[in-house]
């Protein structure tokens, strides 16, 4: 049987299961994140798939390299799209307050877990772990606000500040993939990296976000499909080259499309194509879950995540969202508001286990601590929202 065949027919397979199971969820206001994970976990090769490859008598459902490429164009155009609805508007109105709470919520758990971990598990690991635990779901987070209609200063600070954490997050994962691939360990020359990085990353978001817009501004309609993906990887390769992560590039081309004047024309394109792969990752990310092998440890490590995570995040995003609203009801409202993790914490923990930082043990827990973060924190912060505490 043709292995690009099989490919293809999982990839549809996938995407189906995936609606579906997120579709019940929904029923019960529970992310579609955490449904696409789950449809990922019940359709791998060591759940149900296992079953599907021993009657079908051939690996019919199998994660191949063909699948691992969909899945990485799926987080790219993810992240791309993120980029190009928000554009530059949430690092603005932000504000001091919302940066410095975004930075302190990704760096506090960043920093515990590295200390925590590193004599345990190793540098390589604890610094995966610890970036992993960095950024909020902004998807998580703005489906309930959506559904529930907030609006005011507690919104608009939870919004931007998890917005600018991605940011915060991208840039410690760009340093982290430094040091494991020129073990920086020295603290200057940590320092000089950390540096440069911001740098560059600040010249090619300036440069892209002024010389971007007046290319596509110019443009026929005729190419307007084509061209931001030419962007889109353009930048991917350029940054790659760099030491980046591809996740770097696709948020500095959606920002950089985004202040286009074509950019609704191009969002449109972008959310269709998001219709039908934006759930791929996430559940390639539940495929490699092994129940079978699942183990107390497992439990254990993903317990503790999920507490260093949830603790450390409220407690970098409270103090400045109280300076901000002036109402510790609310202040601590958005601090829970902002515990769910997600979509960057999984591609850390892929890129993780790509690069040999983590075990499997360490993946599994990093992929169940999204989904109890993501649970958690939710459920916490819709019960706050229905006492008007937001």
């Amino acid at each position: 049987m043709d292995q690009i065949y099989v490919a293809l027919f999982d990839v549809s397979l996938f995407i189906l299961i995936a609606e579906a199971i997120r579709s019940f969820l929904a029923k019960f206001n529970i992310p579609g994140l955490v449904g696409e994970i789950l449809a990922g976990i019940a359709i791998s090769p060591y759940a149900f798939g296992y079953l599907i490859n021993d009657i079908a008598g051939f690996p019919l459902i199998n994660i191949d390299n063909y699948i691992q490429f969909m899945a990485e164009f799926s987080i790219i155009l993810l992240i791309f799209a993120s980029g190009l609805e928000h554009g530059l508007a949430p690092m603005k109105s932000a504000g001091l307050y919302g940066f410095l709470g975004a930075f302190f919520g990704a760096f506090l758990p960043f920093i515990v877990s590295y200390y925590i971990y590193s004599p345990r598990l190793g540098i390589d690991s604890a610094l995966i772990l610890g970036v992993s635990m960095g950024a909020t779901s902004l998807a998580a987070v703005v489906s309930i606000i959506e559904e529930e209609r907030l609006k005011g200063r507690s919104i608009n600070f939870i919004v931007s500040a998890s917005a600018v954490d991605d940011i915060v997050d991208l840039i410690l994962l760009s340093t982290v993939l430094a040091i494991l691939q020129q073990k920086y360990i020295n603290p200057e020359s940590l320092s000089l990296k950390i540096i440069e990085l911001i740098i560059v990353w600040l010249i090619i978001l300036g440069v892209s976000v002024v010389v971007i817009p007046r290319i596509a501004n110019k443009l026929s309609d005729k190419y307007i499909e084509e061209f931001p993906f030419v962007v889109l990887f353009g930048l991917t390769l350029l940054m790659v080259s760099l030491g980046y992560s591809p996740i770097i590039s696709a948020f500095v081309a959606g920002v950089s499309l985004a202040n286009s004047i074509k950019s609704i024309k191009i969002r449109e394109i972008s959310n269709t194509l998001l219709s039908i792969f934006g759930s791929l990752f996430f559940v390639v990310i539940g495929t490699e879950i092994n129940l079978r092998a699942f183990s107390i440890n497992t439990l254990i490590l993903s317990l503790e995540l999920t507490a260093i995570a949830s603790i450390f995040k409220w407690l970098g995003i409270l103090p400045f969202a109280l300076i901000y609203l002036k109402n510790f009801r609310f202040a601590n409202s958005v601090a829970i508001g902002m515990i769910p993790r997600g979509e960057t914490g999984l591609v850390v923990a892929s890129i993780g286990m790509s690069a040999n930082a983590l075990n499997q043990e360490e993946f599994e827990s990093i992929v169940i601590m999204s989904l109890l973060t993501t649970l958690i924190g939710s459920i916490i912060f819709k019960a706050l929202v229905k006492k008007k505490w937001i």
